[in-house]
């Protein structure tokens, strides 16, 4: 559940400045009498160096999410088979897995990578904190062995819940999407079909190449059980450019975001605004789902999301700017 908090801010101010030089002028030819003890002051112009980033307080982000059964999985008796997980006690942390439509019991799939990933993050925050926190950039390096750090502990969640159940991995795989909020940096991760968009100035925009991993069976998209490195799509944003994250399953985002990931739905601008001023209640995403128009020409597929949100940052550059001004 969201919190509210009061957003705190932080002065800082970094400048350079080069030293005032006096020099004599050179003189050709004699000197008149009048001006032989003038002498002329070089002043370089004062260089400021630009201020880093500011970094956005982690409790300025209210999150929100739920998921809701396919029309097809009811009418079966099935489950529902996406599950989503979403905290911030130390950091906003969001993940959302899809199980595999035909794989026996994929929801315990789905409900084991939210959960055990989520944990993992929290319990990593001494080395999160200094990466996505920190004024240095988070670095291409960084970020990959933070994915193949997912990859790994994904597919093991997998395996010994599969060894647990007695059953055959396939029978319990998933998809899986995830991102990780800090002060300066967002890292976004995905295995799988679905969609991750960000909001930013501009509008919203799908992260990543959703068209490449688009579908529903095992033949149509990738499963974090046999899923490889090259198989992995990641990447970090600048905390400061961002103010929604949305992760969505395939099915929710079958009337949210296109098949190639090139135009978003007014509506997903709408709840992120909602969420960010606090003023969404988690109903809205069964109601919606619910709605007849969400589900013409439809795989009538479970749908889920995850939101993150937080007001524009302009009110907190007014306020860092009038600080360092007094």
């Amino acid at each position: 559940m969201a919190r509210k908090h009061k957003p705190s801010f932080r002065r800082n101010a970094d400048a350079v400045v080069t030293d005032a030089t006096v020099s004599a002028p050179s003189c050709v030819g004699p000197t008149p009498a009048s001006e032989a003890d003038t002498s002329v002051s070089t002043i370089e112009p004062v260089v400021v160096q630009p201020l880093p980033p500011l970094p956005t307080p982690m409790t300025d982000w209210q999150l929100c999410g739920d998921t809701v059964i396919g029309l097809a999985h009811r009418r079966k008796g099935l489950p529902c088979q996406d599950a989503v997980a979403f905290h911030q006690s130390q950091r906003p942390i969001l993940a959302l897995s899809d199980g595999a439509g035909s794989a026996a019991i994929s929801e315990r799939g789905a409900q084991a990578l939210v959960i055990g990933v989520t944990r993992l993050l929290r319990t990593m925050e001494d080395d999160l904190s200094p990466w996505l926190d920190g004024e240095d950039d988070a670095s291409q390096a960084q970020s990959t062995r933070w994915a193949e750090r997912l990859r790994l502990h994904a597919k093991g969640l997998l395996a010994d819940l599969a060894s647990a159940e007695r059953r055959d991995v396939r029978d319990v795989r998933a998809t899986l999407q995830v991102a990780v909020i800090g002060e300066r940096h967002i890292f976004w991760w995905k295995v799988g079909d679905g969609a991750i968009v960000a909001r930013k100035s501009e509008g919203l925009w799908s992260l990543g190449n959703q068209a490449s991993a688009k579908g529903e069976f095992a033949n149509q998209t990738c499963f974090v059980d046999a899923a490889s490195a090259s198989d992995m799509q990641f990447g970090i944003l600048s905390t400061q450019e961002v103010f929604g994250i949305a992760l969505m399953s395939d099915g929710g985002a079958e009337k949210l975001v296109s098949y190639d990931g090139s135009k978003v739905a007014n509506r997903l601008g709408e709840w992120l605004d909602d969420v960010a001023a606090q003023r969404f209640a988690i109903d809205r995403i069964a109601l919606a789902f619910h709605e007849p128009a969400m589900w013409e020409r439809t795989s009538m597929d479970d749908r889920s999301i995850v939101l993150a949100a937080r007001p524009s940052n302009f009110h907190h550059r007014e306020v860092f700017e009038k600080c360092l001004a007094s």
